[in-house]
């Protein structure tokens, strides 16, 4: 049953991509920009049915680029050293060091020992960790920093990748914990100061870092709450206890002894990069600080290359790689400022329901693209269209800016998506059936908060 539903899926995907290739360009949107919509629907059908590897869709994206005159070959592969892909790959051989060294297993013994007490309490433990974490670091880092020590606490599971359905949620708590805090304050996510930056240059109105929690915790607070009573009550998990774990970390911690040299090293560098990321990010990009991070743990002598060969899956970032190639030529070309253009600009309707219509479509845009890239294109037509509709923009500003960080679908909407995919605990279609129930309840709660938190606040709809 379900083989037959990759392969629909993968034909609907072809088959649209076929059709809009032979359809002469609408009014406004350049042959380029047509093609690049032709290459995102195959390239998606593609992924989420995995008919083809996932980073071998990656490439297949990538070649059709020249290939359709969608964008030169030069541009074209540019785009593939996005410093995403950087950061990534950074994260992932800091990672490395700290599977490697058996630092990650102090770590995991230290969260185990304070939320432990069942496999639901664990769950739990990780989400908020990582939803709390992502309010004073970028979610990218703390997806990163994660990712090790929950991979360390599936392994003394000894939980099945694919098979395990609690190994499934240990992900997933990392991933959406960090997406869901990422939302909260500016040091989540540079979408949120692109946001208040095209504010102020628009309207000469400025949000503080303060007022923005004013205005933001209770979307993120609402949904890591929902998501702890799904994964305590709703969520199936497939093991009773995790006193294993315990035990088995305590074994492991006795036989380690004192921490070694290079848990010691190790510990240094993290803490070098941790800082970076928090007080120089400003100064120096996250993605270089990663990259640093990572040549320091082999220049320290943490690590050797054929540690990192084995850790890493390689095929995540060839297909990261491919998302944001076949994500920025939808910018590049026009086509998303068309869309955006034939979604809102020719359609009438009342203020609050424009609204709604506008989170639902800046959500899904950023499963798809970047979230940054996402508010760079709606906010600018969403403040013209706003004006027509009186709209207060600080409203029109946090209605794009937060649903545009709250992507919980695909491994290529988000790094936190990426790096809990490279685990191999699930499938791309076990991300699509539990975050489209996320992305609707985003939704819903973005909805009750608008209508009744924010003018609790002052903070009114229309001017």
């Amino acid at each position: 049953m379900f083989g037959q539903l990759k392969k629909l899926i993968a034909a609907f995907g072809i088959l649209i991509f076929t059709v809009i290739l032979l359809l002469p360009s609408p009014e406004g949107l350049s042959t380029a920009g047509k093609n690049s919509f032709a290459v995102f629907f195959l390239c998606l059908g593609l992924w989420v049915s995995q008919m083809l590897p996932l980073s071998v869709t990656g490439l297949l994206g990538i070649a059709l680029m020249p290939l359709l005159n969608i964008l030169g070959p030069e541009e074209t592969f540019a785009l593939f050293g996005n410093k995403a892909i950087f950061f990534i790959l950074g994260a992932l051989i800091l990672a490395a060091g700290l599977y490697q060294t058996g630092l990650g297993t102090r770590i995991a013994a230290k969260i185990i020992g304070a939320f432990g007490k069942s496999p639901r309490h664990l769950l739990v433990g990780v989400l908020l960790s990582s939803g709390l974490l992502s309010c004073i670091m970028p979610e990218h880092a703390v997806a990163a920093l994660l990712f090790p020590i929950v991979l360390e606490i599936a392994t003394i599971l000894e939980l099945e990748p694919l098979k395990s359905n609690y190994g499934k949620l240990l992900f997933f708590a990392m991933a959406w914990g960090a997406i869901a805090g990422g939302i909260t304050t500016f040091l989540g996510g540079a979408r949120n100061l692109l946001a208040v930056g095209l504010l102020e240059k628009q309207y000469n109105i400025s949000i503080g870092f303060f007022e923005w929690i004013k205005y933001s915790w209770p979307i993120p607070a609402l949904l890591l709450a929902v998501v702890a009573f799904m994964m305590t009550k709703v969520f199936e998990i497939d093991i009773s206890n995790i006193d294993k774990a315990n035990e088995e970390l305590k074994k492991r911690l006795q036989e380690a002894g004192k921490m070694s040299v290079r848990e010691k090293k190790l510990s240094m560098v993290l803490v070098l990069v941790i800082c970076s990321w928090l007080f120089l990010s400003q100064v120096i990009d996250i993605s270089v600080t990663a990259i640093l991070g990572g040549v320091l743990t082999f220049v320290v002598g943490v690590v050797e290359w054929q540690d990192i060969e084995e850790y890493i899956n390689w095929s995540v970032l060839l297909m990261y790689g491919g998302a944001i190639v076949v994500a920025t030529s939808l910018v590049k070309t026009g086509a998303t400022d068309w869309l955006s253009q034939a979604v809102f600009a020719r359609v009438e309707l009342p203020p609050f329901i424009f609204l709604v219509c506008l989170v639902i479509f800046t959500n899904l845009l950023t499963e798809g693209v970047s979230n940054v890239a996402a508010v760079a294109i709606v906010l600018p037509l969403a403040y013209s269209v706003g004006e027509a509709y009186s709209l207060n923009p600080i409203i029109i500003t946090l209605s794009v800016a937060l649903p545009g960080g709250l992507a919980f679908m695909l491994p290529m909407g988000t790094p936190p998506n990426a790096i809990a995919f490279s685990s191999g605990f699930y499938r791309v279609q076990d991300a699509v059936k539990l975050g489209i129930m996320l992305d609707v309840i985003a939704w819903l709660i973005y909805i009750l908060v608008a209508r009744f938190y924010w003018p609790l606040i002052g903070l009114k709809i229309t001017l």
